[in-house]
């Protein structure tokens, strides 16, 4: 049997005590996230689904979840999921990505794994001491990025000032989505991550039976765009690992 594909969800979300307000929608949102990573594995055979969760406040946690089989993991609840605190937002994403990038160096050399991560936030970064500014989370985030196996997407609350917040740390704007503050932009942000979360996948199994490299799907820059899971996504051939194509093209139908 050929060996699978590891697929890392590298999920890090904001626990700070501004998310209070919406801390229902955010465990409901959190919930929707694994059921998409179960359907991934329920549906694409080629890969391993694997969950690591970050949560950020004043400090950062990477112990509640790490490195665990979609499988093993139960549902949040309110009892697992408490906000409080400020937002080290620069240290989750660095220490996070820091410490999975340790622990699969192997993995990734050997081009075994991908790895998906989402960061979702309702604030600013106020009270980072590893990761000081966003310059260092911008070399960081370019270095994995260019690897191929890397996606790195972002969610912020606010309007075009995200975007800019996201660009500073070395995240497109196609891997970027701003969602409006409360319940209902809340739930409708974690269900678009949701859709975008299983069409990444969608993708890594499509040009794994293509033969082609899953840095086409990694590079294109373009998490949130035409994630309508209606309309098959269509990995184009090409003609070498590096080459330019918009792997979202759809057939007409």
């Amino acid at each position: 049997m050929q060996e699978k594909q590891k697929t890392y969800h590298l999920m890090i979300l904001d626990k700070s005590s501004s998310m209070s307000s919406v801390r229902d929608a955010t465990i409901s949102g959190l919930n929707e996230q694994l059921d998409s990573i179960r359907k991934a594995a329920e549906d694409f055979d080629d890969q391993e689904q694997i969950v690591c969760f970050v949560t950020f406040a004043s400090n950062v946690d990477t112990t509640q979840i790490w490195n665990s089989s979609i499988d093993d993991i139960e549902n949040f609840t309110r009892e697992t999921y408490t906000p409080d605190g400020m937002t080290a937002l620069y240290d989750a994403i660095g220490m996070g990505v820091n410490k999975l990038r340790d622990q699969i160096s192997e993995e990734l050399s050997q081009r075994k794994a991908n790895v998906v991560v989402t960061i979702f936030t309702d604030g600013e970064e106020n009270s980072s001491r590893e990761f000081r500014n966003a310059s260092e989370v911008r070399e960081l985030v370019n270095g994995i990025q260019d690897t191929g196996q890397w996606t790195v997407a972002f969610v912020g609350c606010g309007g075009e000032e995200v975007f800019t917040v996201a660009q500073s740390m070395g995240i497109s704007r196609g891997n970027t989505m701003s969602y409006d503050a409360g319940v209902e932009g809340t739930a409708t942000a974690f269900a678009s991550m949701s859709d975008a979360r299983y069409a990444r996948t969608m993708m890594y199994s499509q040009s794994i039976s293509k033969g082609i490299d899953t840095n086409v799907v990694n590079k294109a820059e373009d998490f949130f765009a035409n994630i309508d899971l209606d309309t098959d996504i269509q990995i184009p051939e090409t003609d070498g690992p590096d080459s330019a194509i918009n792997i979202f093209e759809k057939d007409e139908k």
